[in-house]
């Protein structure tokens, strides 16, 4: 049951005018900004933590999409839309990759951080995966059993990878490789199929680095870094508009994540900031 009967009471409580604030809620579950954060905070020192959660977006990804070409459920019809965004048309409706993705991520940084007993935290990230699914709902493009059963699945998927992956990134892109695999053949090479494989194959490739890079040695050289690291990631986005073929789709991809990792090297190398008391 997807609850459509539901779900399109909650649409019409929600007032209109308000449209472009869900929006932007619903793109704190994207991949985009979701790989931002992660992002960031690995470039800002919170590096074997948050590469971990980086692997287990990339598995979840590989996961979800089988899951989504499996059952194969449309999303609501067309009139079921708030706003006339044709790019969120796209794909099958059940699961909720928003909802899931949004599970994994923020609730993958609260377990990474070991504050599953602390209150707060546990709020704050129960707090964002509800209102991600909310906006997902209110915007037409998915009902409220889609969102339910995505975070669901965010949670169990949190469990099984803590337990298999431990505290180890390069286990858990060990498995994102194989789910990538699984998910090329049954969902085909699109393009988050393959963003799955590149995105395993650059964590099994680098990962292995983080515990040789070089510390954060002042703020100045933090920002340095977040600033590089976001170029050298939007110069790969940009490049990747401009292929496809193929293998160089998982090329770029695998480029990616590589460099988030491997992007604290270059700065290093730069000498920012040689003076001063901050260390990651």
């Amino acid at each position: 049951m997807r609850f459509e009967e539901q779900s399109a009471i909650v649409r019409e409580l929600f007032p209109a005018e308000y449209a472009e604030f869900v929006v932007a809620v619903t793109e704190l579950g994207g991949t985009t900004v979701l790989m931002a954060v992660l992002a960031v905070l690995f470039w800002s020192g919170w590096r074997r933590r948050s590469a971990l959660v980086i692997s287990y977006a990339v598995a979840g990804l590989a996961l979800l999409l089988s899951i989504k070409a499996l059952f194969g459920l449309p999303r609501p019809p067309e009139d079921a839309l708030l706003l006339p965004l044709e790019e969120e048309r796209e794909g099958y409706g059940f699961p909720s990759g928003h909802a899931f993705a949004a599970t994994v991520v923020y609730g993958g940084l609260v377990a990474a951080s070991d504050r599953t007993r602390d209150v707060r935290a546990l709020a704050a990230a129960g707090t964002l995966v509800a209102l991600v699914s909310l906006s997902r709902v209110v915007l037409g493009v998915h009902y409220l059993g889609d969102v339910i059963v995505g975070a669901v699945l965010g949670v169990a998927f949190l469990a099984a990878m803590a337990r298999l992956a431990g505290d180890d990134p390069r286990r858990g892109f060990a498995i994102a490789f194989g789910l990538a695999l699984v998910t090329v053949v049954v969902a085909g090479a699109t393009e988050d199929s393959l963003l799955g494989l590149g995105g395993a194959i650059g964590g099994l490739c680098s990962a292995g680095w983080i515990d040789r890079l070089p510390d954060l040695r002042t703020r100045l050289e933090t920002g340095a870094l977040v600033a590089v690291g976001s170029g050298g990631a939007a110069a790969i986005q940009v490049a990747e508009a401009t292929v496809s073929f193929v293998p160089a789709l998982v090329a770029l991809y695998a480029a990616l994540v590589a460099w988030v990792f491997l992007a604290p090297i270059a700065v290093g190398r730069l000498g920012i900031g040689a003076t001063g008391t901050f260390r990651a």
